[in-house]
Order: C-alpha cells, then sequence, then structure tokens
C-alpha cells in the first residue's frame, strides 16, 4: 500500500503545472467522434455463477469541454502536453442477481451504479500515467485506479494498440456491498464475512483496426487479479476475472 500512496505522490507532483495551469476552454461546432456497439464478455467471479453478456452502446464523442468515452461521461478541467485533468462519471458494471445461483439465495440483488469522480493523465516520455478516483454516488464504496500505458500504431496507421497494466484500490464500503455476508445472511456454507479495503491488479490490450476512413474495429482484453478480500469472500470461487470487448464504431 505504502508503493500506491508513493506513486500517487510522484504523480500528482508530475501534475502540477497541469493543475497549476489557465482554465482549459475548447471550442467546437458541434458534437463529433465514432458511435457503434459493443459486446463486453465477463467471467464473473460468484460461485455457480454464469459467465456475463453485455451488449452496449460505443461512444467516444466530444464538444468543447464536454466528451464521452465508451460509457465515462466527462467534462475536460485542464489539459497540456503533459496530461489532462478530468470530472467524470462512470458506471460500475459490478453485481449479481440473487437467483443467479444456489449460494447467493437470500442475500438480496447486488445492482450496478454509478461513480463520479476526477481522472488524470500524466504524459512521461512514451507513457501515459493514468489515475482515477472515485466514488459511487449511492455511497457504496470507492475506489482509485491507477495504471501506465503505451501506444502503438501500426500498418501503415491502420492498427493501434494499447497495452496497459495497473492496480486498483477499492474501498472496505465497496468490498462489502459486492461480497460482504452480513450475520442476517449467513447460513451453513455461506458464513458471515466482513473484508477490507483490497488491491487488484490489472492488465489489458486495446486493439483498434481501421477498416476506412469512418469505420473501425476495436478489440479489448482485460485480465483482472482479484485481492485477499475479495477472494476469500464465501461467494466468490475465482481469483480472477477476464472481460473481452468487441464491436464496431462509425465515425462521424
Amino acid at each position: 500500500m505504502r508503493v500506491f500512496y508513493r506513486f500517487f505522490s510522484i504523480f500528482i507532483l508530475g501534475f502540477s503545472p497541469i493543475l497549476l495551469a489557465a482554465p482549459y476552454k475548447r471550442v467546437d461546432n458541434g458534437w463529433h467522434g465514432i458511435i457503434g456497439s459493443k459486446i463486453i464478455l465477463r467471467n464473473e467471479p460468484y460461485k455457480e455463477v454464469d459467465n456475463k453478456i453485455l451488449p452496449l452502446p460505443y461512444l467516444v464523442m466530444r464538444r468543447g469541454n464536454f466528451f464521452i468515452n465508451g460509457l465515462k461521461i466527462g467534462y475536460r478541467m485542464a489539459e497540456g502536453t503533459s496530461g489532462s485533468f478530468d470530472l467524470v462519471i462512470t458506471p460500475c458494471l459490478k453485481g449479481f442477481d440473487a437467483d443467479d445461483s444456489a449460494i447467493l439465495n437470500g442475500m438480496g440483488n447486488r445492482y450496478f451504479s454509478i461513480e463520479s469522480g476526477i481522472a488524470m493523465v500524466w504524459k512521461q516520455g512514451i507513457f501515459d500515467f493514468n489515475l482515477s478516483v472515485l466514488s459511487d454516488i449511492a455511497n457504496k464504496g470507492s475506489e482509485v485506479i491507477a495504471s501506465i500505458s503505451h501506444t502503438y500504431i501500426l500498418t501503415d496507421k491502420k492498427l493501434i494498440l494499447t497495452p496497459d497494466i495497473g492496480l486498483k484500490l477499492q474501498s472496505e464500503n465497496l468490498i462489502n456491498y459486492y461480497y460482504g455476508v452480513n450475520t442476517a445472511q449467513a447460513r451453513p456454507g455461506r458464513p458471515a464475512y466482513t473484508g477490507e479495503s483490497t488491491m487488484n491488479y490489472t492488465a489489458s490490450l486495446d486493439l483498434i483496426y481501421s477498416l476506412n476512413k469512418r469505420s473501425n474495429l476495436f478489440m479489448a482484453v482485460e485480465y483482472e487479479s482479484l485481492g485477499d478480500d475479495v477472494y476469500d469472500s464465501p461467494l466468490v470461487d475465482k481469483e480472477e476475472v477476464i472481460s473481452i470487448l468487441l464491436g464496431y464504431g462509425w465515425q462521424f
């Protein structure tokens, strides 16, 4: 945990010129970007729960300081050659239905939610250092997400690859909402469980292939290694979650 906070302090110090800069304002005549659809395939960490398939819209759009990136909606507060600083709202796609499996019966549903907070990018050489600090608007918990990425442009600018490694620090409240078992819900085979804040580790690869000037195919694969306080839950029987995203976008 100390390593994470050391990284956080270095990140903020490196980003300070952007934070102290004049307010950023971009003038556009209208919305522009990419619109399309995508499917997310994901194995769930919960016991006896089937893999999920989520059909979702795919949007990368911008007008002035406002933007939409995937499912994230934001407002750009500052931007420069060394990075950017945004206010963001984004969905949290964790959760389960109590009838998804026998182990979850009587637990009550755990719903998707909405998180809001800040997102920063610090560009250092060929790498982008990304940091998001998010809190659930329904007070279910909070998380800090940090990662390092680098973008490669290949095959005559038709293929873009972005590998990324990172970590997610998740709060005690968030862990107990999605993975905890209170005393009223405890039963044989499902003991009461209270977790603490934990760290998940992630690795991902994003691919974008340009079919022509307006059409793009994209794919993303993410591996997430779950922290001990997630895996120790009696509701969970997997140490990792793998997500695959496939989609198509049209540029306008």
